[in-house]
């Protein structure tokens, strides 16, 4: 399935093509993440701006297809003073530049799965921090939470779509297989790298309002409170042990 960039509108359920289609070729196949992160470093110096991009976003590559994928390389490329974000960040602006195209929900979907690549990118190079041997966030007492704030891991990043981005990015991570989607449903996940690799959570129902307000400093009831506006059936519990499981705490403050 290809999502072009450059002429015509793609379904995603039916991958039915609208107006003009623009030509195809081959999709590039998506190693897996690690593996491309280490190709990004180690061959940095030696590849040009649009081969940068295409091995920083592997799956928006193959997603979109080469075509489309190096045309809008090239034009992002070319809205950014050399040494810009393309070179010194490897193009953190890219989902951006993406999303500003238009907003037909095929490039809101594209968009979203670069948001989710580039975040998964910081979380790779983020610096390490010396984790406590245990913090059992999941146990601690209601009548704490509204004094307490838990501090997370600095590569915690989140990330929410109306889009199954997470499920994307899990089916291109091998050659075999097409990326299929079978049930087209919003997601949000957790992308940290508390030890050596990046982990990836699937975030549940309220998730991503309480660890947003839990990551700008908000004490736990006040997160619990936001997540539950959002989400009335949220489950604190749960939710604490996720971040407790993913080992990204690293510290719980109490607040006067």
């Amino acid at each position: 399935m290809s999502y072009s960039l450059i002429g015509g509108e793609v379904e995603p359920r039916t991958s039915r093509w609208r107006e003009r289609p623009s030509p195809r070729l081959p999709s590039a196949r998506a190693g897996l993440s690690e593996s491309t992160a280490g190709r990004v470093s180690a061959h940095r110096d030696r590849l040009g701006p649009i081969e940068l991009l295409a091995a920083r976003y592997p799956v928006v590559h193959r997603l979109v297809g080469e075509l489309s994928f190096r045309v809008v390389a090239r034009r992002f490329i070319l809205s950014h003073p050399p040494g810009g974000a393309v070179l010194n960040a490897i193009g953190d602006g890219f989902p951006g530049f993406i999303r500003s195209l238009g907003n037909a929900a095929c490039i809101e979907y594209v968009a979203d799965v670069a948001e989710f690549e580039m975040l998964w990118h910081k979380a790779w190079h983020a610096r390490h921090v010396r984790r406590p041997a245990a913090l059992a966030v999941s146990s601690l007492q209601a009548d704490r939470l509204g004094r307490l704030r838990v501090v997370l891991h600095p590569s915690v990043s989140l990330v929410q779509s109306r889009f199954p981005i997470v499920t994307t990015w899990e089916n291109n991570q091998a050659n075999d297989g097409d990326g299929m989607i079978e049930r087209w449903v919003a997601e949000a996940a957790l992308v940290a790298r508390p030890f050596l690799e990046v982990g990836v959570r699937r975030l549940p129902p309220g998730g991503y309002a309480f660890l947003r307000a839990l990551s700008e400093g908000k004490t736990v009831a006040t997160a619990v409170a936001i997540a539950t506006e959002v989400t009335p059936e949220f489950d604190v519990v749960a939710n604490l042990r996720l971040i407790e499981d993913a080992k990204v705490v690293v510290g719980i403050q109490g607040v006067q």
